[in-house]
Formats: C-alpha cells, sequence, structure tokens
C-alpha cells in the first residue's frame, strides 16, 4: 500500500510543482505580456466580422482636411454636417468632438442640432480632473453627452472600457441609448463593471464617407437615413489607436467608439473568463492530472499528449471567441508545457539514479572478474582488481578483446558508408574483398567480384590495369584518371596498401595486402570547370566588344571635333553672312551629335544603377504621339521616305512617365529613319489590349529596308552590339540605342521585342499602363 502511495506521489509532484510556479508567476502578473500577445492572435486567428449595418462614420480624413483646411475648423463646417444629415433623417448623429470653449458659431450650431434632438456629444476630462464639457449651448441642444476616456493596456489596446464615471456614460453607452429612444430597444449589459470590446475587424471594413463629400452633397443621403452617423477624426497622426487589426499604421480612437457601438447592436460583448475559482479549477485539473495523465509512457508518446492537449486548448479559445467569451490562453498552455517537461525531467532523473545504482550493483560484484592483457587500453578510473581464477581472466580478456574489436570495426564500417567517396579494395588476384555502397552503386562491383574481369566500367584496358599494378607495387604514384559515365565524371585514384605482420629481431616489415580503388564523383566540379571556360569566353567576347566601342566613342568622339575645327578655320577666312550662317548650323549640329553621345552614355548609366524612379504623369496619347511624330516628317521628307501615325479611335488616357516614354519611341524612330531606304514606309502604331486580360498598351515601329538576321535578335540589345554587314548605307552609330531602349523598357516594366522578315522590320514596346 505504502508503495502504491509513494508511486502516486512521484507522479503527482511534477504537475504539482509546475502548477505552484505557475500560480506564482500569475501572483506576479508575469505571464500578461504573453496573454496580451494571445489576445492578439486569436482575433487576427478569427478574422474579420462584417461591422453592424446601421452604424456609418463621416470621417475628418486627409482629403477633408487638403479640401477643407487645417484642423480645429470653425464650427459653421460642423453646422453645414448637420444641415445636410437633418435631409437623410438619421436616427442618432454621434459627433467625437469636444466643444468645451465657447465659439461665435455656438449659436448656429445649435440651431442646427435642435430640430434633429437626436445629436450626442463627447465628454472628457483634463489633467486634474476638471471635465470638459460641451459649452452650455450644444449641451442643451444635444440628446445625451458621453464620455470618451480610456486605458490603453501596456502593449497599446484598448480592452476594456469604463461604462461610467462620475454618472456620465461611456460615449458609446449614449449613442445606443440615444438610438433606443427612436428604434427597437437594445439591451445594455449591467453598467457597474467593466464593458470588454469585441473587436470586429479592421477600421477601413466600416462603412465611412468623407466629411467634405457629405458637406458637398456628393453622397447619397439614403446612406444615412435610419442609422446611426458617427463623426470623427481618422486623418493621418491625430489620435491614433492600435488594434488588434490595425497596428501599423494604426487607426484612430473614432473605430474604438464604433466597436462598442457595434459590440452593443450585436448583443456579442465580450464575456471574460476569469473567475479566481475557474483559473484554480484549470490550475489544478492540468496540472497533477496531466503529470497523472502522462506518466510512465514512452517519450514521444509524452510530447505527442503534450503537444495535442496545448492545440486543443488553443482551438477551444478560438470557438469561444466565436460565442463571445474570452478565455485565458497563454498560462495554460504555458503550464501543459511546464507540466510535460517536468514529469519528463522526474522520470529522466529517477531512472539516472536506478542506472546509477545498477552499474554500482554490476561493478561490486563483476570486477574482480575482469583482467586487461597488457597492452590494452584500460579505463583510468579502474579499481585495483582482485584475484580471480585463471579461467575467468582468459574469457575475460577475451571478452573484452572481442568487444575492442566489435567496437573498431563498427567504426570504420560506419566511416566507409558515410564516405562521399566510393572505397574498392582488392588483392592482387583482383578479388574485392571491400565495398563500400557508394563505389557499388557507381560501379555495380561488389564484394566477391574479381575486378579484373570488369576493367570495362574502368574504361581501362588489361595492359594498362597491370602496368599501373607494377608501377605501385615499385612504389611509384599513379597518375589519376578522369570517366565519363552516363553524362557523370568519376576520378579514379588507385593506392597500395601494406600493413606490418612480418617480423624479425623486433622490427615490422611490411608486407602487401591488395589495393585500393578510390572513386570519386567530379561531375559538379567539372561542370564548375565548364561554367568558368564559358565566362573566360564571355569575358574575351565582352572585352573585343569594349575594344570596339572605344575605337567607335573614339571616332564618334573625333569626328565632331575634327568637323568643328574645320568649320572654325573656315570662319577665319572672313566668308560671307549667308556662309557664317551655314558655318554655324554646321558647329551646332556637331556640338548636338556630341552632347547626343554622352547623353546617350550618361542616361544608360543611370538606368543600369537604377539611381532614377518613373515620375508617373498624365498622357493624352492621341494628341502626345502626333506632337512626338511631327519632328520627323521633315526629316523622312528630305530622305524621300514615307511615315504614317496609327493611332486607335479609343486610346486611353493614362499614367506614364513621359520623358522615358518620349526617349524610347525617338530612339525606335530615329533608328528606322537611319535604316529605311529611299521611298520606304515607316508605320508607328498603337495597340490596347483587352484590360480583362491585362492592362497594357503597346507601341510598334516597323520599317521597311533592311532585314536583321534571326539569329542577331537575341544580341542587338547588348551595350555596344552593332551589325556592321546590315548597314549597307554605312550610317555608323555607337551601339547604345537599341540597348538604351531595352534599359528604358525595363525601367518603365515593360518589355521591347524584335521581328524582321519579308522586306520589313518591327520593333514592339509592351507597357503596363495607370488609368489615372
Amino acid at each position: 500500500m505504502n508503495s502504491k502511495q509513494a508511486e502516486w506521489g512521484w507522479r503527482i509532484l511534477p504537475g504539482g510543482v509546475a502548477t505552484l510556479t505557475i500560480a506564482i508567476l500569475l501572483r506576479l502578473s508575469v505571464l500578461q505580456p504573453l496573454e496580451q500577445i494571445a489576445y492578439r492572435l486569436l482575433f487576427q486567428l478569427r478574422g474579420g466580422m462584417a461591422w453592424d449595418d446601421r452604424l456609418v462614420l463621416v470621417a475628418i480624413d486627409d482629403s477633408s482636411l487638403k479640401q477643407l483646411g487645417r484642423f480645429p475648423w470653425s464650427r459653421q463646417q460642423y453646422t453645414r454636417l448637420l444641415q445636410t444629415l437633418a435631409k437623410a433623417e438619421p436616427s442618432v448623429v454621434a459627433i467625437d468632438l469636444l466643444w468645451s470653449e465657447p465659439s461665435q458659431d455656438d449659436a448656429q450650431l445649435a440651431r442646427a442640432m435642435s430640430p434633429q434632438n437626436s445629436v450626442v456629444l463627447a465628454q472628457a476630462w483634463d489633467a486634474t480632473g476638471v471635465p470638459l464639457k460641451p459649452v452650455m449651448k450644444l449641451r442643451e441642444a444635444a440628446i445625451a453627452t458621453g464620455h470618451i476616456l480610456s486605458r490603453a493596456d501596456s502593449d497599446g489596446l484598448v480592452r476594456r472600457i469604463s461604462p461610467q464615471i462620475q454618472g456620465q456614460p461611456a460615449f458609446g453607452i449614449a449613442v445606443v441609448q440615444a438610438y433606443s429612444l427612436v428604434q427597437a430597444p437594445v439591451q445594455l449589459p449591467p453598467l457597474n463593471r467593466s464593458l470588454w470590446v469585441n473587436w470586429p475587424g479592421p477600421g477601413t471594413q466600416l462603412q465611412q464617407y468623407s466629411f467634405v463629400d457629405v458637406v458637398e452633397a456628393r453622397v447619397d443621403p439614403r446612406a444615412f437615413q435610419d442609422k446611426i452617423v458617427l463623426v470623427g477624426m481618422t486623418a493621418t497622426g491625430f489620435d491614433p489607436l492600435l488594434t488588434p487589426f490595425d497596428r501599423t499604421p494604426p487607426a484612430s480612437s473614432i473605430y474604438l467608439h464604433a466597436a462598442v457601438i457595434n459590440s452593443l447592436l450585436q448583443q456579442n460583448v465580450l464575456h471574460p473568463l476569469s473567475d479566481p475559482p475557474l483559473h484554480w479549477g484549470v490550475l489544478l485539473l492540468l496540472g497533477p492530472g496531466l503529470s497523472v495523465l502522462i506518466s510512465n509512457r514512452r517519450t514521444h508518446h509524452q510530447l505527442g499528449l503534450v503537444g495535442g492537449l496545448c492545440l486543443s486548448w488553443g482551438c477551444l479559445t478560438l470557438v469561444l471567441l466565436q460565442f463571445s467569451y474570452l478565455a485565458p490562453v497563454a498560462y495554460p498552455i504555458l503550464l501543459c508545457l511546464l507540466t510535460g517537461m517536468a514529469v519528463i525531467l522526474s522520470e529522466r532523473l529517477r531512472e539516472n539514479v536506478l542506472l546509477r545504482q545498477t552499474i554500482d550493483h554490476l561493478w561490486q560484484t563483476y570486477h574482480p572478474d575482469l583482467v586487461m592483457q597488457v597492452g590494452f587500453p584500460a579505463p583510468p578510473s579502474l579499481p585495483p582488481a582482485t584475484q580471480s581464477a585463471a579461467s575467468r581472466v582468459q574469457v575475460t580478456q577475451l571478452a573484452a578483446l572481442a568487444e575492442q574489436f566489435g567496437r573498431s570495426q563498427s567504426t570504420q564500417a560506419a566511416i566507409a558508408r558515410n564516405l562521399s567517396i566510393g572505397v574498392l579494395a582488392f588483392d592482387a588476384e583482383g578479388q574485392v574483398w571491400f565495398c563500400n555502397p557508394l563505389a557499388t552503386a557507381w560501379t555495380q562491383i561488389q564484394m566477391g567480384d574479381n575486378l579484373h574481369t570488369h576493367l570495362e566500367i574502368l574504361e581501362c584496358s588489361q595492359a594498362e590495369w597491370q602496368m599501373a599494378l607494377q608501377t605501385l607495387k615499385a612504389n611509384q604514384p599513379v597518375p589519376s584518371r578522369e570517366i565519363n559515365r552516363d553524362g557523370q565524371w568519376f576520378e579514379l585514384k588507385l593506392e597500395f596498401l601494406t600493413y606490418p605482420a612480418t617480423w624479425k629481431n623486433g622490427t615490422a616489415y611490411p608486407r602487401s595486402d591488395g589495393f585500393l580503388l578510390l572513386i570519386e564523383n567530379i561531375t559538379a566540379r567539372k561542370q564548375i570547370e565548364t561554367n568558368l571556360n564559358r565566362q573566360v569566353q564571355e569575358l574575351n567576347q565582352l572585352s573585343l566588344l569594349k575594344d570596339d566601342f572605344l575605337s567607335t566613342v573614339s571616332h564618334e568622339l573625333r569626328a565632331p571635333l575634327s568637323n568643328i575645327s574645320m568649320v572654325i578655320q573656315m570662319l577665319r577666312l572672313n566668308p560671307s553672312a549667308e556662309q557664317q550662317v551655314y558655318y554655324l548650323q554646321l558647329l551646332e549640329d556637331e556640338c548636338n551629335r556630341e552632347t547626343e553621345l554622352i547623353d546617350d552614355l550618361l542616361n544608360l548609366q543611370r538606368l543600369e544603377s537604377g539611381a532614377t524612379t518613373p515620375r508617373l504623369e498624365r498622357l493624352n496619347l492621341e494628341g502626345w504621339l502626333a506632337e512626338l511624330v511631327e519632328p520627323f516628317y521633315s526629316r523622312v521628307e528630305a530622305r524621300q521616305q514615307k511615315l504614317d501615325l496609327q493611332i486607335p479611335i479609343e486610346v486611353p488616357v493614362i499614367l506614364s512617365d513621359q520623358i522615358s516614354l518620349r526617349r524610347l519611341l525617338t530612339e525606335l524612330l530615329n533608328n528606322a529613319c537611319k535604316y529605311t531606304p529611299p521611298g520606304g514606309q515607316i508605320t508607328v502604331t498603337v495597340g490596347v489590349m483587352d484590360p480583362r486580360e491585362q492592362r497594357a498598351i503597346h507601341f510598334s515601329v516597323t520599317n521597311s529596308g533592311i532585314e536583321i538576321p534571326k539569329s542577331e535578335w537575341s544580341r542587338i540589345f547588348e551595350k555596344f552590339y552593332r551589325i556592321p554587314s546590315s548597314d549597307r548605307w554605312q550610317q555608323g552609330g555607337t551601339g547604345l540605342g537599341l540597348a538604351l531602349v531595352k534599359k528604358l523598357a525595363d525601367h518603365l516594366e515593360g518589355s521591347v521585342r524584335v521581328e524582321s522578315g519579308a522586306g520589313l522590320t518591327r520593333f514592339t514596346v509592351e507597357l503596363p499602363y495607370l488609368v489615372p
């Protein structure tokens, strides 16, 4: 009987210790931060619920401040609001603003409040406790007032409010009381204890309208009919409020009152399960009860039970929250975990004590029978052995030696199995006596096979193999070799095995024990070498391109300078006025040419570095494209070419980076003019994709004449790259134009492609667009 009682005591003890620990932590409020985290997590897991459709918010938002001026406003603005709302006949208008200071507009505002007789105003107290009530005229015109005092917990969240302070009901309760006078009565909770807020969801999901939209009559009055209309500040930086759903950025305090009103209307005010008897019941049930339940079980069963209980409790609290009950989360789960740890630790300690007692008993009983052979390592703390029978000494020595050999063999086998290379050992006749799993997988050779009959696997002839073995026997190294099998590369190394077995005059002479073949998979290394070789080739090609580019740039820079120098010499010869104008025009053209080259280089560098961001502007494509293409008509006319602009009837007005788009299309038009022969056709088209599939617009520039080989399509957008064989008219260029087009398309988050054939070349740019 005493033994059973002791066993039950040991099973209850860990749970009792865990319960006492949690009780002390609860008493010291150490677990409060965990409960606060669990509170937020519960609401987030539950997700948002629909706000009551009887509740509407008129928000003093950033848009209202921008259009009506800085805050605070004149009370004339609120008079306008009440006059507008009066037409909609709302049930209650609740204004979350403090009007404790008189104003010259109070009388007018009071007159606007009087016909409705359904306005609820806010009240507060200052730091010294002095009430901040609405001025007398407004207070007399209002149907009720309510306090807006709230206290946040240490994590910044407001979880509960005081239903009344100094006889003054809370703002949300006052609103619902006023609503009950004109609509169906709403049952209120007891006002002698805190009211816990049941947050319905993110504040943005509440039906709301901008203050300026309401006073400007841009909102249908039916949206406020028979509703509770809340008026409060939601602009950024004014009276922020953290909620379980709004932390970054925070909401505004008006949503606290909206949540209180919503809880009262929906009759789902939170009921916290925080009675002391309930807490003690949970502690005693989960602590000692769980300790008894999981004791004397396997560790994985204990962990499974503890984890399952924690998960079940979390799911239970989430279900209770759906029914407006708030149960503790952190300390019950922590109690389960602590109890599980305590039980496991207690059992391990008891097992350790029992194991030590067993080892001591076995040692005291059997250590006189253990005698170690000279040269065999003995435990450093081995007590001096007592005398024993000779037979028992031999058996003990044999057993100890067998154990040592077995341990060594197991260790070597484990190492061989886990090596990343294949190991294959064979004797001089080719008989394989050791082969680890990797070697078997790669060569299909197993222990007992004759390696001399499998040389084709190693891609080695019989003569080469015998020569290699003879070289090893002469203590000469054999170079490694590489073979390729089924797309994988292997490196083969041969080594000579010896061990000291022949003794003469106390000296050990080496004796041949066969050969060792090491097989290493070097596919990854070969791939790296291949990639490096390819990169070296690409770098060499890039170097050639850069050399070509430097040559081109030096020519392009030197040519304008030479022309400028020549024109200056001509100007020194006192030319006529007409010639001076001509020469000055030449100077301007060459300077522009020089500037254009430098601008291309700078623009390309800025786009590659990501130093610029798109500046979105409103573009009317029909007029904007016509204006962009206009300067090219005289150019194509001078070159005896034709230019056609095709714009669909319903082209949208878009938001895009005008500068980047203009530069992109200009480059494509310049390119088309340059490579179109006299009499050729240049066509610019605009198309809009179906918005149901993708909101995108594409621009196409098509010119007749030179075709671009398909093999060059993937490279023409590379920097410095040109196709000299296609430049029949020797137009020249730096190889930067199309590279700049590609970077500009990427900058606009679009794409560019080329098609060439049947005497036509078409460049198409596809860009996403925004509608203003």
